[in-house]
């Protein structure tokens, strides 16, 4: 399987600050990898192996190419950075036009896997957006996915029981962040990352029109 994951890197800490334009302040002292992100990645390499490949994808700041590079000594084989000021202060509709953009100049991928959430937004709207841009189907919530023929065998967990569906390929699927502990980096792939470069992308590189990106392009106050 050929799959995308798409990561974020949330603040590290209790102070979270604001700016003038009221979006978060970002700095490269305080990142980490989002909570429900770990359990995408590792959900997809299992799902990729034994022959398969995991590319990951952020939209971030420049000094998000460190950490990410991380992701490549624990199994990805393609780390990509989509990076731009004029894609700064993204809400969730701006930031999936602009990964939909993405995936679809770096794919095509079988899968598309997330996270449900993240930790500085809480709003669980980017895998669904994501899909909806991409016109393929979703699933959010897993807890379990599996590869069976031509589908993704999904356990979805819902508000009061866990629900089991079989979704077509390509698709989306957002992970609950406690499904998959994501493994550790190794040998091997430190050396593969120091071997690997991050591939940095701009809004232009996308086609997206600066109307569609950052704040012009987001209608959430």
């Amino acid at each position: 399987m050929n799959l995308l994951v798409c990561v974020k890197f949330v603040p590290d800490t209790e102070e979270v600050r604001t700016g003038a334009d009221h979006t978060l302040v970002r700095d490269a002292r305080s990142q980490k990898l989002n909570p429900a992100d770990e359990s995408a990645l590792e959900a997809a390499l299992r799902l990729a192996e034994p022959e398969g490949a995991v590319t990951v994808l952020t939209m971030g700041a420049p000094f998000c190419q460190t950490p990410l590079g991380e992701l490549l000594a624990r199994g990805a084989r393609r780390a990509v950075l989509l990076t731009d000021k004029a894609l700064a202060g993204s809400d969730s509709l701006a930031t999936a036009r602009a990964l939909a953009a993405a995936a679809a100049r770096l794919g095509p991928f079988d899968a598309i896997l997330c996270g449900r959430r993240a930790l500085d937004g809480e709003t669980g709207q980017v895998p669904p957006e994501l899909a909806a841009h991409l016109d393929i189907p979703c699933v959010t919530n897993a807890t379990q996915v599996r590869r069976a023929e031509a589908h993704l065998m999904c356990a979805r967990l819902m508000e009061e029981e866990e629900q089991t569906l079989a979704v077509h390929l390509p698709a989306v699927v957002s992970l609950c962040e406690y499904a998959y502990p994501l493994r550790a980096p190794s040998l091997a792939g430190y050396r593969r990352a120091r071997q690997t470069p991050v591939e940095v992308l701009a809004a232009g590189d996308l086609g997206l029109a600066p109307e569609a990106c950052g704040l012009a392009g987001s209608p959430t106050r």
